[in-house]
């Protein structure tokens, strides 16, 4: 579809800065619903415009994303896998029933990603690159948007009534009452199965009173993901969510009327009436080595920029060599370490290496196997699965990553305090601390090993989702080292000379595992290049 000035019949194209529809020749504007009834241009009975089946698709032959725009699109990088074989066909498609127009330009996208780039450190060198910054291709990405309706609530609560130094009394409130409102368009959630559930939330929010009815003038010059997610797959969460905002919300009323506290537990019956399909502004910049992409989303409202962070791992070796001479230094100048007391140090370092290995493996997996990501997901769940086991399934999914976080958070805690306990019994010295170092000559050793185990085990098991074999040799390497360093501080030998073996052996070791680790966080920040041939558009 070609947007035409009345006054030349030059192109037209939408201008951020002024909101309005500018012609590339001669500068005239107009508003983009001026376009809504050009040519057959009145409105259908399905509440679409008769300009909507002339909207063009545009098609990536390298990885099959498609995206909709006018014939005047800029046809530029394929925002999903970098390539820039960009193909238009026809196509007709229903399309959103609002949509926020773009309020950050190309012009300040980049700006906000240079500001933003500055205060990260090693980045790489092509994140920074401004001409290709300058190529950021502007999108507008679905999202769906839901009516809830509400009726009967309990909220409860409690109250101190009286508090003296010798005891509180606390009394507990049932609130009960009638709602009877209707929460229009409260819940928000991503409509587009390629744009991952959490890249989408970071780059949230969007102020819904930009909104405006949908025109398709406003995707001159941009393009449109085609939703891709089924709307009833978010039901239950929103109904979940726009429920729980009502409690909290008439909790906070009844806390200002009466002083009331809310507790867990309060029920508002809730019911999801409809959805709405609307357009939000996003800039992709997308970069490409080999068969890994890394992408960059700014916010085209607000200019919140949302990026995936690789390494460089030159400068960042750099800068770990200048750290550790530092640490080495301080250690010398105030603990005169002992054989025993390095052998203690270097299986700290392995606990934590061991604990970033681990995350490192997790957030890797979560990304590859798309397990936080419910509009992929649920693309893919068996449509003859009883509703019930599939609730369980994701319920038993959430309880897995929810004692995920558990236990590394007790891993970081039990390090940290074993690496204290080391640091204070050395720095005190005496023979009051002679009890804790032989403690430590066996436990620290075997704390070590089973951490490393289970670290084996993870990686191991989620091995397929993995990509390169960066996790499965860092935790091998490091498994290794600790074995040789736990037999010799649990040996004691006479000799401090197999101290130092060990001690070399096991930064040999670290070194190595640090140096995979570090390719493997490169693999977690970047995604494969993406297969969107197949991919089903849910109208």
């Amino acid at each position: 579809m070609a947007f035409h000035c009345v006054n030349c019949n030059g192109s037209m194209v939408f201008d951020v800065e002024q909101q309005l529809m500018r012609c590339e020749h001669c500068g005239s504007t107009c508003e983009p619903g001026d376009f809504a009834f050009r040519d057959q241009g009145i409105a259908q009975a399905d509440g679409t415009s008769a300009d909507a089946g002339r909207i063009a698709r545009f098609t990536c032959q390298n990885c099959g994303a498609e995206l909709e725009g006018t014939e005047e699109s800029v046809v530029g990088f394929c925002p999903y896998c970098g390539g820039q074989s960009m193909v238009a066909s026809a196509s007709k498609s229903r399309p959103a029933e609002r949509i926020i127009p773009f309020k950050v330009s190309r012009q300040q996208c980049a700006e906000l990603y240079q500001n933003y780039a500055k205060g990260v450190r090693y980045l790489p060198k092509d994140f920074k690159d401004p001409e290709h910054i300058q190529k950021a291709t502007g999108i507008y990405m679905p999202f769906y948007q839901y009516d809830a309706y509400f009726g009967n609530a309990c909220i409860k609560g409690k109250k101190t009534v009286v508090s003296t130094s010798r005891y509180d009394e606390i009394a507990y409130y049932d609130t009960e009452g009638q709602v009877d409102a209707l929460y229009e368009r409260g819940v928000t959630f991503d409509a587009s199965k390629y744009l991952d559930d959490q890249t989408s939330a970071l780059v949230l929010p969007f102020d819904s009173a930009d909104e405006q009815p949908f025109y398709p003038a406003y995707l001159s010059g941009f393009y449109a993901d085609a939703s891709s997610v089924d709307p009833g797959l978010y039901y239950d969460d929103a109904t979940a969510r726009a429920e729980q905002d009502m409690a909290d919300a008439m909790g906070m009323q009844i806390r200002s009327d009466y002083g009331i506290s809310q507790q867990p537990g309060s029920k508002v019956d809730t019911n999801i009436t409809r959805f709405h399909s609307v357009l939000y502004p996003m800039w992709f910049i997308t970069w490409r080595k080999d068969d890994r992409v890394a992408y960059a989303v700014v916010n085209g409202e607000s200019g919140k920029v949302v990026s995936d962070l690789p390494l460089d791992l030159k400068s960042f070796a750099i800068g770990s060599v200048i750290i550790t001479a530092v640490v080495f230094l301080l250690l010398e100048l105030f603990l005169q370490p002992t054989p025993m007391l390095t052998s203690f140090i270097s299986l700290a370092g392995a606990i934590f290496m061991a604990m970033g290995i681990r995350m490192g493996v997790t957030r890797e997996y979560e990304q590859q196997s798309h397990a936080n990501d419910k509009g992929w997901a649920g693309e893919d769940d068996d449509p003859n699965m009883d509703p019930e086991a599939r609730e369980k399934a994701r319920a038993k999914a959430q309880r897995q990553k929810q004692r995920r976080e558990i236990g590394t958070t007790m891993g970081l805690v039990l390090g940290f305090g074993i690496a204290l306990s080391v640091a204070f019994s050395f720095i005190k010295g005496g023979s009051n601390n002679n009890g804790i170092i032989v403690a430590l000559k066996y436990l620290l050793p075997i704390v070590t090993l089973i951490y490393g185990i289970t670290v084996l085990v993870r990686t191991l098991r989620w091995r397929q989702y993995l990509g390169r074999n960066y996790a499965l040799i860092a935790v091998a390497v490091l498994m290794v080292t600790v074995i040789i360093n736990s037999i010799i501080t649990i040996i004691a030998p006479v000799n401090d000379g197999w101290y130092y073996i060990g001690d070399a052996i096991c930064i040999v070791g670290l070194v190595l595992a640090s140096i995979f680790m570090l390719r493997m966080y490169n693999l977690s920040t970047t995604r494969p290049l993406p297969k969107l041939f197949d991919r089903k558009e849910v109208q």
